[in-house]
This record gives structure tokens, C-alpha cells and sequence, in this order.
């Protein structure tokens, strides 16, 4: 398992079941685990529904990648 975990295996613990079913897929990979793959062709319609379910979504790319361990920098550095 990753630290920090990547934000699309997160997504299976945030995002509402429903919605992982209707917009995303499980991929397995080998070391890391399960994450949720959500296709970029559905991205505004779950942003939409997830607005309307009260959830406030916004887009930080910045923020993503720090989350994902981009911005860490080399660890054999």
C-alpha cells in the first residue's frame, strides 16, 4: 500500500456506492491495491450529481498531485 494512499483509491471510500458503480470501475493493481477509475467523458455529469447531493466539489490539480506524492519529491534523491 502507498502513503499517502492515491487519491483514486480514496475515491472508494468518499464517493457514495452508487456512483462508483454508475461512473467508475475497480482497477486492481499489483501493488497498491483497488482504486476507482472514473473515465474524464463522465466527469461533469458525477461532478453534477454529486453537487446536487450537497457535496461542494471543486478542481485543485495542485492539491491532487500533492496528495498523490508528486509534490514529495525523490525519496533516492
Amino acid at each position: 500500500m502507498s502513503w499517502p494512499e492515491m487519491v483514486t483509491a480514496r475515491a472508494l471510500s468518499v464517493l457514495p456506492q452508487d456512483l462508483q458503480d454508475r461512473y467508475g470501475e475497480i482497477v486492481l493493481t499489483v501493488h497498491d491495491g483497488e482504486y476507482l477509475e472514473v473515465p474524464l467523458d463522465g466527469e461533469a455529469e458525477l461532478v453534477a450529481e454529486l453537487r446536487e447531493r450537497g457535496f461542494e466539489v471543486t478542481r485543485d490539480d495542485e492539491l491532487i498531485n500533492l496528495l498523490d506524492g508528486l509534490g514529495l519529491g525523490s525519496v533516492t534523491a
